[in-house]
């Protein structure tokens, strides 16, 4: 049998080839995860892919594609070939795409081209027709309870009062941030002026982003909604919940004082505790925590951190083994290839470097590994997104 050499593994939060032929399910997260659990990558036989090209094409590009290619003389049959398959693939659902790259390996000479294709894709899922069916997390109309139809009891006495079980049948869900029809804006709780960002810090899970103020300064809720706590509690200190009218929560801790009270319907921008150091802090600074169904995640995926602004109006949630993943609709992902850098990427994307490396929580000296996955708004701003050409 005709086989390449091992194949290279991509630095990356997947593992596709194997994930395929051992009939694992597909994860869609590109969360990095913690260091205890099972790292991924994109595997790659050799060197070579069906569409030299870092996006995945659409299916009408794919098409296009295709009749160009045929329109040629001599036409390259073994691409076409490969590409129809690839087409094809692309409408499977996941026991039928297994099945079939199992066979793809059973071949005396494997396309290898076209496994690492369909990784690539599979690697860049879920795709934007997955998410357009997902559909919009609708209004609540609770307005005393809002999120009631999700999240069932009224909770004042803990923050944290769900458990995984909450969310253990979403896959991908939408989430609209701002809406004039309901009334719906947007403020940044405190100037943006970050210490600490999501993730892992000093080997804890850092669940929020850490804002410089002074204490007395004003802290104000970044949606409009009614407070579901509102209170002292452990290393938070002072803290205040509040739920939106599309089931987001939103944290606000270490306050000095709190100016609101559990059931208090509160406006975007309204004053809802004064900054301070209660808790576990060593400083005065506002900790700020975004989450659904409980699960917390990254705030720098809904919010542009250098310029207090919503990233988009709608966000993009993706359940991973342990929280949601969360990128604004209309964001593309590029994948590192070897020898590039931040800049490049920048230029070909038409983007300010810093608003690149603030996306995807990067120093503009960051050293970037192969196969690492970065976040891309050709447009950072609240009015405008420009869509990608294959992701959502």
């Amino acid at each position: 049998m005709n086989r390449q050499p091992a194949p290279h593994f991509g630095v990356r939060t997947r593992l596709i080839g194997c994930v395929l032929l051992s009939s694992i399910s597909f994860c869609t997260a590109f969360a990095q995860a913690p260091s205890s659990e099972i790292v991924e990558a994109v595997v790659v036989y050799g060197d070579h892919k069906l569409i030299e090209q870092d996006e995945v094409l659409t299916d009408e590009e794919l098409s296009t594609m295709l009749d160009s290619l045929c329109t040629l003389d001599p036409a390259p049959q073994d691409l076409i070939r490969d590409l129809r398959l690839f087409q094809r693939i692309r409408r499977m659902d996941q026991s039928q795409m297994i099945t079939l790259i199992d066979s793809l390996f059973e071949l005396d000479t494997v396309p290898y081209a076209l496994v690492n294709e369909i990784n690539l894709y599979a690697d860049q899922m879920p795709t934007r027709q997955a998410v357009e069916e997902s559909g919009v997390q609708t209004w609540s109309h609770h307005v005393d309870e809002p999120g009631y139809e999700l999240y069932g009891e009224w909770n004042t006495v803990s923050p944290n009062a769900y458990g995984v079980e909450l969310s253990s049948a979403d896959s991908i869900l939408q989430l609209r941030l701002c809406d004039p029809g309901q009334d719906c804006g947007f403020s940044m709780p405190v100037p943006p002026i970050i210490t600490s960002r999501f993730g892992y810090r000093d080997g804890r899970n850092h669940n929020g982003i850490d804002v410089d103020l002074e204490v007395w300064d004003t802290v104000r809720a970044a949606f409009p909604g009614v407070v579901r706590f509102a209170g002292t509690y452990g290393g938070f200190g002072r803290l205040v919940v509040v739920r939106h009218f599309n089931g987001l929560e939103t944290f606000y801790a270490h306050l000095h004082r709190i100016k609101v009270a559990p059931g208090a319907e509160v406006d975007a921008g309204e004053l809802v505790g004064l900054g301070g150091s209660s808790g576990h802090s060593t400083g005065s600074h506002l900790h700020f925590e975004t989450r659904f169904k409980g699960m917390p995640f990254d705030p720098s995926r809904m919010i542009d951190l250098t310029t207090g602004e919503l990233l988009g109006d709608t966000l993009v949630l993706v359940r991973t083994r342990s929280s949601f993943s969360a990128y604004p609709k209309g964001a593309r992902f590029h994948t590192v290839a070897k020898g590039e850098h931040l800049s490049a990427i920048a230029d070909q994307y038409g983007v300010p470097l810093d608003a690149l490396c603030s996306l995807n929580g990067l120093s503009q000296r960051a050293r970037l590994r192969v196969g690492q996955r970065l976040m891309v708004l050709c447009s950072v701003s609240s009015s405008h997104l420009a869509e990608g050409s294959a992701l959502p």
